[in-house]
């Protein structure tokens, strides 16, 4: 009996050290950077009610639009409301609906390998991210013809490194195809490669950037890419993100591929515009499925 014992104490021994892994956990402090998505998921069992929200530019042609927009609160907004949830802890979908075009979207992103070191040593964490989006307003002459047409598609790659507990990076291959576009200048799909980067200020709060570079001749003049910085807040059970971005849009088919307006920009004519609109993302978890043990 005791050396039955002794035999199952060495095999459980050898399994344990066999298994020395340590994955990056918390690479960013929620599932979304600014407007992109990051690679966190929500974990298994868990829904996330996320309100996203946009208010328009801050500054129009003069100083006075400022105070006469107030900073941007009293018109051109855009708001999604959304609900994530995490069907294992490497999978999540999601669905939301943006007031811009009354549109739908439906995501899902899974994580295909995680950052980790020791016995299994693997540099990065890599999902994969996809979503439809459909435009139901009715107004949109140019979507009367099929109904296909009100259909766009997105598919990512999500590329992240945690280098420490306050420095994180990803990288985000992107492909994007709309059905029906506005003009004929217009390309159907977009290729754009976007890059985001976390810094942790301390445990609550945290610095994010993002950019999104559309490669040339993917959309005509007057587009650009989309840009944001911004500070996470994190309490328990919520994040807050406030957001700094040159985009109203809130779901990759358009701040990718409708962004007009350069961030800062002054024509021959004299005429200064500053393209940025103050924003912010709430996200509140529930524990919906059974508890893990």
């Amino acid at each position: 009996m005791k050396l039955n014992l002794l035999i199952i104490t060495i095999l459980l021994a050898i399994k344990l050290f066999s298994q020395n892994i340590e994955y990056a956990t918390q690479t960013f402090k929620d599932t979304r950077i600014i407007n992109g998505q990051s690679v966190e998921n929500t974990t298994q069992g868990t829904c996330t009610f996320i309100i996203s929200h946009r208010f328009g530019d801050i500054y129009q042609n003069n100083p006075s639009s400022i105070l006469y927009n107030f900073f941007g609160f009293s018109g051109g907004a855009n708001m999604r409301i959304g609900l994530d949830y995490g069907i294992r802890n490497w999978w999540e979908i999601g669905a939301g609906r943006s007031n811009l075009d009354k549109t739908y979207d439906l995501f899902t992103k899974l994580r295909i390998t995680r950052q980790s070191k020791g016995d299994k040593n693997f540099p990065v964490t890599i999902s994969a991210y996809g979503d439809i989006a459909i435009v139901t307003d009715t107004s949109n002459a140019l979507l009367d013809t099929f109904f296909v047409d009100r259909f766009s598609y997105t598919g990512q790659l999500l590329i992240a490194r945690k280098f420490s507990e306050r420095l994180s990076l990803q990288l985000m291959p992107t492909f994007i195809h709309r059905n029906l576009v506005e003009t004929a200048e217009e390309k159907n799909d977009a290729i754009a490669i976007g890059g985001a980067v976390r810094f942790q200020l301390t445990d609550n709060v945290a610095l994010n950037g993002e950019y999104y570079y559309t490669l040339p001749d993917q959309l005509p003049a007057g587009f650009d890419n989309s840009a944001a910085l911004g500070v996470d807040i994190t309490t328990k059970g919520h994040v807050f993100q406030l957001q700094l971005t040159n985009s109203p849009y809130l779901i990759p088919e358009y701040f990718i591929g409708k962004t007009t307006g350069k961030i800062i920009d002054d024509d021959a004519n004299g005429k200064f515009d500053l393209n940025i609109r103050f924003g912010f993302n709430i996200s509140r978890n529930f524990k919906i499925g059974g508890r893990q043990y």
